[in-house]
């Protein structure tokens, strides 16, 4: 895919095509109202009524967001509903070829239907059954969070044209949006760790907790495993919150008096 990261100035949607003061205090004005009406949206509706005015402001016609913390997937978006629904149900998210790029960048990149490299059938029918709902352009913020928590905000477009640069000033305001309406969503969704304690515990969660009550430590339990000193972390913070507990020696007492390890 053709990415464009810093990019120089150039044509642009209506609300910065005039290079000057005037068209810098309308793109800040709809980012400070962006973030005034995400601090009154009290949930899904208000939140996505609130992305979805800022996207029009921007100059495109739908947002998407995708928050993966497992063992939850959450979706908001004004994409067409029946869209949405066959995203949702056919796990689209496994493919989407803007997805996996957003994985690997650190940065806000454009992308369009036409310079995305597909490797796969798949991903051709996945961007050929989106072009069908006119969805064939957009910009995307990758989101990182604590663990391997990774989210991404992404507005869409319909435009048959080739791809429009978009100016460096208009790609910063859309990166610091999406990490706000990320926030937002996490704190009043109840997206984060807190929002784990009644899942069930995970199969490498179980294994990692069941070292850590035979004493090993978390390189050790690493070694046993096959895998990182990190992915142990991330799967013994995952049951310590889930199990309410503040440490992870909680979490193993809390684990084996409710029978999900053995003492």
């Amino acid at each position: 895919m053709e990415v464009r990261e810093n990019l120089p100035q150039g044509k642009d949607c209506d609300i910065t095509a005039s290079r000057g003061s005037t068209s810098m205090t309308i793109l800040d004005l709809a980012f400070r109202e962006f973030v005034d009406a995400l601090e009154a949206a009290h949930d899904e509706f208000g939140l996505k009524t609130t992305a979805d005015r800022f996207a029009a402001r921007l100059g495109y016609r739908w947002f998407a967001y995708l928050g993966f913390s497992e063992p939850a997937f959450k979706v908001l978006s004004s994409y067409p509903g029946s869209w949405a629904r066959q995203y949702i149900e056919q796990r689209y998210e496994e493919i989407d070829p803007v997805v996996g790029l957003a994985r690997s960048s650190r940065r806000t990149f454009q992308w369009d239907r036409w310079t995305l490299r597909l490797p796969s059938a798949s991903q051709q029918r996945f961007l050929a059954e989106a072009a069908n709902f006119g969805i064939h352009s957009g910009a995307t913020v990758p989101i990182r969070g604590g663990f391997g928590r990774f989210a991404a905000f992404t507005l869409a477009g319909n435009r048959d044209a080739s791809l429009e640069v978009r100016s460096t000033e208009v790609m910063d305001i859309l990166q610091l949006a999406g990490l706000y309406f990320h926030a937002h969503v996490y704190a009043k969704l109840q997206l984060g760790l807190s929002r784990l304690a009644d899942a069930p515990l995970t199969q490498r969660e179980r294994q990692c907790l069941s070292w850590a009550a035979r004493g090993k430590k978390m390189p050790e339990t690493a070694k046993i495993l096959g895998i990182t000193t990190r992915t142990v972390v991330f799967h013994l913070e995952n049951p310590r919150s889930k199990l309410g507990a503040s440490t992870v020696a909680q979490a193993v007492i809390e684990a084996t008096h409710r029978g999900i390890i053995l003492s």
